[in-house]
């Protein structure tokens, strides 16, 4: 691993760059990032259809099913955190290498698996009916799945009074709600236009491949979560890209960088 000779220029960006960053991120790791999304994301989608089946009509035209489409986003918004953690793994192994095993992947979510589960899915589920959970994880807290997978904190203090996986994400974000608030509902609103662009893709494709054009069936049952997974993959990216810009503005993390890669050449030379 070589700590000055990163994949990624380490240096602070607005979140207009950090998008256009993700597309070029999403075009040099094309393979890798859509296997560790498919690993996420087909488990979920057959989970969700068989918790969903029978919620809509297939038969019926012209009826809208908006209380299937609302809960199809709330069980994507609670699964999104372990759905993403292969990627954002892989992108973080990924940034002082040439490439990221899949069994070094895989090794770093089978250890972080406890606290995600913990914080991500059972606080995550518990606060979901009340709706906090829009405000807590993707406001307070946005960089949560961050933290758990790439600094891989201890989940409570011990002996040594180690610095814990709460209170890293706490003085992480503490000071930056403004500007964490804005960048959301940014996220929020381009969000919402992804999901429609890529479903009325999904559809118009359909269409001309198969002459359905038919609003109804798989447009929902089908299109809307996979449009819904994909937009979700995306932020996935930024959410990391906005994570390495959050430290470099609030702990200086490129100089750190620098200096520890400078202590390890110099051991180098000594041994």
């Amino acid at each position: 691993m070589q700590l000055d000779q990163n994949r990624i220029a380490i240096r602070e960006r607005s979140y207009g760059e950090i998008l256009d960053l993700t597309l070029h991120v999403l075009r040099a790791y094309a393979a890798p990032l859509a296997a560790a999304f498919l690993v996420g994301v087909v488990p979920a989608m057959l989970l969700n259809g068989w918790l969903t089946a029978g919620a809509v009509d297939t038969d019926a035209e012209g009826e809208f099913p908006a209380g299937y489409l609302f809960g199809m986003g709330l069980l994507v918004l609670w699964e999104m955190p372990l759905v993403t953690a292969p990627i954002t793994l892989y992108l973080g192994q990924s940034l002082f290498a040439e490439r990221a095993p899949a069994r070094k992947v895989a090794a770093g979510l089978a250890a972080s698996l406890p606290q995600l589960l913990f914080y991500q899915v059972l606080l995550r589920g518990l606060l979901l009916p009340w709706v906090i959970t829009w405000f807590l994880p993707f406001v307070t807290w946005p960089y949560l799945n961050e933290v758990i997978l790439l600094e891989r904190n201890p989940l409570r203090r011990g002996r040594r009074q180690q610095m814990t996986t709460g209170r890293r994400m706490m003085a992480l974000h503490a000071g930056a709600s403004g500007e964490l608030f804005g960048q959301w509902l940014l996220a929020i609103m381009v969000g919402v236009l992804l999901v429609a662009s890529v479903w009325l893709s999904l559809w118009c494709l359909a269409g001309v491949l198969v002459n359905e054009w038919q609003w109804q069936g798989m447009v929902y049952t089908l299109y809307y979560p996979l449009a819904l997974w994909i937009v979700v993959g995306f932020f996935a990216v930024v959410r990391f890209l906005g994570y390495l810009d959050l430290r470099i503005r609030r702990e200086g993390w490129e100089v750190e960088l620098m200096m520890r890669a400078e202590g390890a050449r110099l051991e180098r030379q000594l041994v």
